[in-house]
């Protein structure tokens, strides 16, 4: 590859990082004469190749209108932080390093000063805090006297079984009355999985602000995992999400994976109470800001690792119980304003999502191509959808009728939006907050103006129970015929969508004048229930033969793409899909980039962090141990149609350039799916690369991420060569 190509790739990624990403925002206050916001942002670092966060304040007229905006105060080190609900206090968890050694201090800060600062290395309660959006919690109680959060239970200490000792320190460790275990240091420990490593035990914590104490709860049962906690309305006992954890069972992946066993619970004094039902997942447990009702999602246990959920209320301190405000949509329904409505797939709710008068809940979700907000009366369950202009659109924050969203789409870089909702308005109007925009795009290329996103629902004439799927096309339009080259990029999950939200890689691609086509296949999720677990039992099938219907239905409906150079992006189930492809039709795709891709399900089966998925997208039963003779089901079957449904069966077959980008601490696809794949294309003589990045699954981490991500759009770039013959000339699909 030249280097004024690679040049001219890193100086769009250049341009497109100076846009951040908005991470979360907060109203801090609300006056008759305008409110305060205080807003998250990261954005990338070339030289140091890290993201930078910082933090910015915004000061509205009564009108939404801008009056002023502070400079940005770099807040990199802040792990997490929160307000109090008066906003008077704020806690901040800080990770620095002192003398070569990683520390982490929870700061309390009121509107002037630092009010205290804990070394936490000292106290030494507990093991690390817990920052992801799974386990964490980070909140004070409402008299703000008190501090919650979840961390590491504390390990026991252990040596080795033998170790020398002064006679003094054997006599201080008799006195402290240390208990140290002999020879456990090597064994394992189970934890969850992919992004979830080190997460072995929990326990909530308390910090007593006033008298600077440390209190672990006893009362939670050891067979119990929590996280998510919160605060009851009284600022006495705790509400939060538990899952159930044997020490002698395995713990299956959690991260990205909803089916996982979990209940809401109460935590009274020393009474643990599950408030919701058996045989369901629930997360994201909220209170109404009046404490009289508590929300929260749910979906059933089954099969597909993602799917749709339920909007649970639970009116608090009433001898009720929980029921919908949302129900499961197998398909899809009507709603308020004649908008079809086609179920919840969010994984959380706003921290805050309630109107003043606790009547109304806020939240987002996916549906088909685009993300889009609601508005639920908890009374009336009317669900009314939030007005918008095709953008997708996210709620962050709601506080006294005031709404923060985040709006972004393919070539709209994520912008901070401001609402206004009122309860009083006529039903029909209850949709209209007068959104306006508070940020806007810092620079994109020249020409995105042009660019066009648009929307396809495919429909099949046949007799099968889920008979549609959509796609997106996003890209430059032309006048002549077959000219420009184009790829085909697909989801993992698979029951996860595209849904319009900013790429940079796709933005490149359409500034270079590739022409992209986004395939959310039958069992990608905001489409129906029933559109996800029509998948399950028909990977490598179903959702292959809906790419291979939108290759060629996108060839007829926008001539100016090229049939003789079709590219492949795809990432874990979506590198499954790639795989597929460029070996079941290898004269219809010319390059593939693969990031940790599925290619042998049997295989995967004894590595992955998910065992389950494996079982689940053959359709297979899941057996963890061996089953007894007398019962019908057999490893070598299990194992066989695990087999036959994966991309290694046809890799003899492919013949397009193939790039192979994997982590090599992928606990939920281990990158030895990806090396076989590349030994075998190398076997057959194709031209193959292979990229080993120290990472996860995600392929997130700063230095990984832009390798990738260039490398990607080189390789494309590379082998666009219009010189190769198309075999598979009728676009129809007949041969």
């Amino acid at each position: 590859m030249a280097s004024s190509q690679i040049d001219k790739v890193l100086n769009l990624y250049k341009i497109l990082q100076l846009n951040p990403t908005l991470s979360k925002a907060r109203i801090t206050s609300v006056a008759k004469n305008g409110i305060t916001i205080q807003s998250q942002w990261a954005q990338k670092n070339m030289e140091r190749i890290t993201k930078q966060k910082f933090i910015q304040d915004f000061c509205l007229d009564a009108d939404s209108k801008l009056l002023h905006k502070s400079f940005p105060v770099d807040v990199s080190n802040e792990i997490l932080s929160t307000f109090s609900e008066d906003e008077q206090y704020k806690a901040i968890l800080r990770q620095v390093t002192i003398d070569n050694t990683s520390k982490q201090f929870i700061e309390i800060w009121d509107r002037q000063h630092l009010l205290k600062n804990y070394d936490l290395s000292v106290y030494d309660a507990h093991g690390d805090i817990y920052t992801d959006d799974q386990f964490g919690s980070f909140q004070f109680s409402p008299d703000k006297s008190k501090l919650l959060y979840v961390a590491e239970k504390k390990p026991q200490k252990s040596e080795p079984f033998y170790k020398q000792k002064t006679q003094e320190k054997r006599e201080k460790e008799m006195k402290d009355s240390e208990v140290i275990s002999r020879g456990t240091e090597y064994v394992f420990k189970p934890h969850w999985g992919e992004q979830l490593v080190g997460k072995h035990k929990s326990v909530a914590v308390v910090i007593d602000i006033n008298d600077d104490t440390f209190k672990i709860n006893s009362f939670i049962p050891e067979e119990y995992f929590v996280g998510q906690l919160t605060w009851t309305p009284n600022g006495e006992d705790l509400v939060g999400v538990a899952w159930k954890c044997h020490t002698n069972q395995r713990y299956l992946g959690l991260a990205a994976c909803t089916n996982r066993a979990s209940w809401i619970f109460l935590l009274k004094a020393s009474e643990f109470r599950k408030i919701s039902t058996d045989g369901c997942a629930a997360r994201a447990p909220r209170f109404s800001p009046d404490g009289k009702s508590l929300v929260w999602l749910e979906r059933d246990l089954g099969s597909a690792h993602h799917s749709c959920h339920r909007l649970m209320h639970f009116k608090w301190e009433a001898d009720e119980k929980a029921n919908a405000l949302i129900n499961i949509v197998p398909d899809c329904i009507s709603i308020a304003e004649d908008k079809k409505f086609h179920g919840l797939y969010n994984q959380s709710l706003p921290r805050r999502c309630f109107s003043e008068d606790s009547l109304y809940v806020f939240l987002s979700t996916p549906q088909r191509y685009n993300i889009k907000s609601y508005v639920v009366n908890i009374e009336t369950k009317n669900l009314v959808e939030i007005q918008n202009n095709g953008s997708s659109l996210f709620v962050l924050d709601v506080t006294e009728n005031r709404v923060l969203l985040n709006r972004m789409s393919l070539i709209e870089p994520p912008r901070l939006v401001v609402g206004r909702f009122n309860p009083s308005a006529e039903a029909t109007k209850l949709s209209n907050l007068h959104l306006l925009e508070i940020t806007k795009p810092v620079v994109m290329p020249e020409g995105m103006e042009n660019f066009i996103i648009e929307n396809v629902d495919y429909k099949y004439n046949s007799e099968e129970e889920v008979d549609e799927f959509n796609y997106s096309y996003f890209g430059g339009k032309s006048s002549e015929e077959k000219t420009m080259p184009w790829i085909l990029n697909l989801h993992g999950g698979p029951h996860y969508s595209y849904d319009n939200s900013f790429s940079i890689e796709a933005c490149i691609l359409a500034v270079l004048g590739f022409g992209i086509v986004h395939v959310n296949y039958r069992g990608s999720a905001g489409a129906g229930d029933k559109n996800i677990n029509y998948l399950l039992g028909k990977v490598g099938e179903v959702d292959v033969a809906d790419c291979v219907t939108a290759t060629h239905d996108a060839l007829k409906r926008y001539p100016w793409l090229d049939p003789n150079y079709i590219g492949l992006r795809g990432g874990s189930h979506g590198g499954f899909l790639v795989s597929h492809l460029s070996s079941q039709h290898p004269d219809l795709y010319r390059a593939v980039v693969s990031l940790n891709p599925v290619t042998d399900i049997a295989a995967m089966y004894a590595t992955s962090d998910i065992p389950d998925w494996c079982a689940a997208e053959a359709g297979t039963p899941f057996i963890e141990a061996l089953p007894p003779s007398t019962k019908e089901t057999k490893y070598s079957e299990i194992y066989l149609k695990m087999f036959s449904h994966s991309p290694i069966v046809h890799a003899d077959k492919v013949k397009a350039p193939t790039l192979l980008l994997l982590g090599s601490n992928d606990l939920r696809v281990p990158f030895s799916q990806g090396k076989l794949w590349y030994n075998r294309l190398k076997a057959n003589n194709v031209k193959t690369k292979m990229h080993i990045y120290e990472d996860n699954h995600s392929l997130a981490t700063d230095s990984a991420e832009i390798d990738r991500m260039i490398n990607c759009i080189l390789w494309l770039l590379e082998h666009n060569s219009k010189s190769i013959p198309s075999e598979e000339k009728d676009v129809d699909g007949k041969s």
